[in-house]
């Protein structure tokens, strides 16, 4: 019970940081891509990736850690979101950005990622 309740305070946390920064990053009709979505997946992917290698078991409690990755890190990313905004782009007719968005969100995303768990282990005194 008590890894559900991290859990739901991590991703009520994340949840309410990915609205902040996606309305913060909202421009109506000036943009033509979703940046508020493309920047919290690529941020999210950088703080899974750090925390994924900076709070390696067992030197964590299990209990911080899935407040952290499946809590927080779920809560701020948003795969479903992204989903309809490509889905959206297309059905507008604009199926090159669309499939730019999706392959750049996940390219980006990796990069974030892997730059991310390589930061982790580079400030983790193991």
């Amino acid at each position: 019970m008590k890894s559900v309740i991290a859990v739901a305070m991590g991703g009520a946390v994340g949840s309410a940081l990915r609205y902040l920064t996606s309305i913060s990053l909202q421009r109506p009709n000036v943009s033509t891509l979703p940046w508020g979505t493309l920047t919290v997946n690529v941020v999210g992917a950088l703080a899974l990736g750090f925390i994924t290698r900076y709070f390696i078991q067992p030197h964590t409690s299990p209990t911080l850690y899935l407040a952290l990755t499946v809590g927080l890190c779920g809560g701020f990313t948003t795969f479903s979101t992204l989903t309809l905004e490509v889905f959206t782009l297309v059905e507008r007719g604009v199926v090159g950005r669309g499939i730019f968005y999706a392959v750049g969100s996940m390219v980006l995303s990796y990069a974030a990622f892997v730059i991310g768990h390589l930061a982790g282990r580079t400030f983790r005194p193991l």
